[in-house]
C-alpha cells in the first residue's frame, strides 16, 4: 500500500500592490482621486446603457404587427414581433423584427410562416421582454386589431414576471422579485377599429383585405414598394415563398400607410380616427384588450328581469339585453355606457336571452348582426338605439340580481345522450360504462391492453412457482 501523501496544489495569486501608510497626506489624496474614478466609471456603466433602438423624441410613432400560435392570449403564445419606427412627419427611421421560441407547440406554421426548427433556436419572450419594452414605451403605436396585438403582448409580459417571481420564489423568501418593465404606450391607434367607424364594406377583417377594400374606394392606399402591397390576404405560393420576417415587416409598414389613408379620409368626414387610452383597457376572459367599460358592463349582475324581445315601433325596458356589433359607426363604449346607464344589461355574445342587437345597418350583414338576423333578434341601428335610450320604461325588478352566465345555455342535465366505443353505441352495464353489442356486462371490449410494467419477469416469476 503507498503511504506517500499527494504533494499540495501550488496556487499562484497576483501579489497586491504595495500599501501607502495613511499618515501620508499624498496617499489620502490619492485613495480619494481613486474612489470618485471608481464611483464616476461605476455610475458611467450603470447610466450609459447601449440603445437598440431610436428615442422617443426620434422616434415617437412605431407600427407595430405580430404572429401567433392562436387568437387567444390566454391559450396561444407571441411567436413573432416587428416594430417599424417612425418619426414625427412620419418618415421612416429604422425597423426590428424579431421570431421567439414559444416554448411549446409552434401553431399552424402555414399561417405564420414559420416552421418549428425556425423557432427552437430561438429565444424565448422573457429574454426578450427588455428589448421589446424599449422598443414600446412611449411611443404612440399603431396597430392593425389592438384588442389581439395588443392583448398578446401585455399578456406575454405577465406571463414572464410569473415565471421570475416562481424563479425567486425558490431561492428564499426574502429575496425580492425581479421586476420585469412592461411598455406605457401615450396611446394605440387602431386601423381595424377606424375602418369600422368609417363605415368600410370589407367582409375580411385582416390587414391586406381591408387595404383592398380602401383601394376600391374614393381613398386608395398609397404603399411602399417595401410594404409588398401586391400580395393578398389570400393564402397563394407566391405569399409562401416570402420570407416571413420579411412579411411580418411588411405588414407593419403596410398598417402605417393604411393609417394615411385613413387620416386622408377622416379629414374628408368619412368618420373618426379611433385612439385608445392603454390606462383605460383591461383584459377580457380571453386575455384580450377591452376597455374597462365594455368588460364590467359585461360582467355586472342583472338586477332586472329580462322581459324578452325587442319590438320594432315599442320603447325599450329596463331589463333587456342588448349585443353591440363591432361595425358601429358611433363609438361602442359610448352605447354600452349609456344603454348600461338606463338599466339595460349588456352582452358581449349573441345568446338565447338577446333582447336587441346594435349594428350598421347601412350595407350587408355580417358577423353578430348576420347571426342575429338568422335567429330572428331585432336589430337595431347605433342612432336610433342611442335616441330610444332617452325614454326607457321601467322594469321589474328581480328578488336576486342574476349572474350574466345565468340561463345562457339551456339546461340538459338528465339529459345524457348514448355513448359510443369505436363508433358502436350499445347499452350500460351496472358500472354505467358502455357495452358494444352482443357483449353485454364485457368491460374490455374493444380495448387495447396496457403493457404492464415487468410484466415478462412476473410471468417468468409465476412459470417458476408452478414448476
Amino acid at each position: 500500500m503507498n503511504t506517500r501523501r499527494r504533494p499540495r496544489r501550488t496556487v499562484h495569486r497576483r501579489a497586491a500592490s504595495p500599501s501607502v501608510p495613511s499618515s501620508s497626506p499624498s496617499a489620502t489624496v490619492a485613495s480619494s482621486a481613486s474612489s470618485q474614478k471608481s464611483n464616476s466609471s461605476r455610475s458611467r456603466r450603470k447610466n450609459d446603457k447601449p440603445r437598440h433602438f431610436p428615442t422617443p423624441s426620434e422616434a415617437p410613432i412605431a407600427a407595430v404587427s405580430i404572429a401567433t400560435t392562436g387568437i387567444h392570449p390566454t391559450t396561444a403564445r407571441l411567436v413573432a414581433l416587428s416594430v417599424v419606427f417612425y418619426s414625427e412627419s412620419h418618415e421612416e427611421v429604422s425597423s426590428w423584427t424579431r421570431h421567439m421560441n414559444p416554448g411549446g407547440d409552434p401553431g399552424p406554421w402555414h399561417l405564420h410562416g414559420y416552421f418549428p426548427g425556425d423557432l427552437a433556436q430561438s429565444l424565448g419572450f422573457a429574454n426578450t421582454a427588455s428589448l421589446i419594452n424599449e422598443a414600446l414605451d412611449g411611443r404612440s403605436l399603431i396597430m392593425h386589431q389592438a384588442a389581439y396585438t395588443w392583448g398578446f403582448l401585455t399578456y406575454e409580459f405577465k406571463r414572464a414576471q410569473r415565471s421570475a417571481n416562481r424563479g425567486r420564489r425558490s431561492r428564499g423568501r426574502n429575496r425580492p422579485a425581479r421586476k420585469v418593465p412592461s411598455p406605457t404606450p401615450v396611446e394605440i391607434l387602431d386601423t381595424l377599429a377606424t375602418a369600422r367607424r368609417q363605415s368600410t364594406e370589407c367582409f375580411d377583417f385582416r390587414l391586406r383585405a381591408i387595404v383592398g377594400c380602401y383601394n376600391n374606394s374614393p381613398h386608395p392606399v398609397h404603399a411602399p414598394d417595401s410594404a409588398l402591397p401586391h400580395v393578398g390576404a389570400v393564402a397563394s405560393q407566391k405569399r409562401g415563398k416570402i420570407n416571413p420576417d420579411t412579411l411580418l415587416e411588411a405588414d407593419a409598414r403596410l398598417t402605417m400607410a393604411l393609417y394615411h389613408t385613413q387620416l386622408r379620409a377622416a379629414g374628408a368626414g368619412a368618420g373618426m380616427i379611433e385612439k385608445i387610452d392603454p390606462s383605460l383597457l383591461t383584459a377580457d376572459s380571453f386575455g384580450l384588450q377591452r376597455s374597462a367599460v365594455r368588460v364590467d358592463a359585461a360582467n355586472a349582475p342583472r338586477p332586472y328581469e329580462n322581459p324578452g324581445q325587442w319590438i320594432h315601433g315599442s320603447k325599450l325596458v329596463q331589463g333587456m339585453e342588448f349585443v353591440v356589433s363591432p361595425d358601429v359607426a358611433s363609438e361602442p363604449d359610448e352605447i354600452i355606457q349609456r344603454g348600461v346607464a338606463a338599466g339595460l344589461a349588456y352582452s358581449e355574445k349573441l345568446n338565447r336571452r338577446s333582447s336587441l342587437v346594435v349594428c350598421n345597418t347601412n350595407y350587408e350583414l355580417r358577423g353578430k348582426a348576420m347571426h342575429a338576423e338568422r335567429k330572428g333578434i331585432p336589430l337595431v341601428d347605433d342612432k336610433l338605439f342611442l335616441t330610444l335610450l332617452n325614454d326607457v320604461e321601467p322594469g321589474t325588478k328581480a328578488s336576486t340580481p342574476l349572474s350574466p352566465h345565468a340561463g345562457v345555455r339551456p339546461n340538459t342535465q338528465g339529459m345524457n345522450a348514448p355513448r359510443r366505443i369505436n363508433g358502436f353505441s350499445g347499452t350500460k352495464n351496472n358500472s354505467g360504462r358502455n357495452n358494444p353489442p352482443g357483449r353485454a356486462g364485457s368491460r374490455s371490449a374493444n380495448r387495447i391492453p396496457e403493457p404492464q410494467k415487468g410484466g415478462n419477469r412476473r410471468i417468468r416469476k409465476r412459470r417458476s412457482n408452478s414448476s
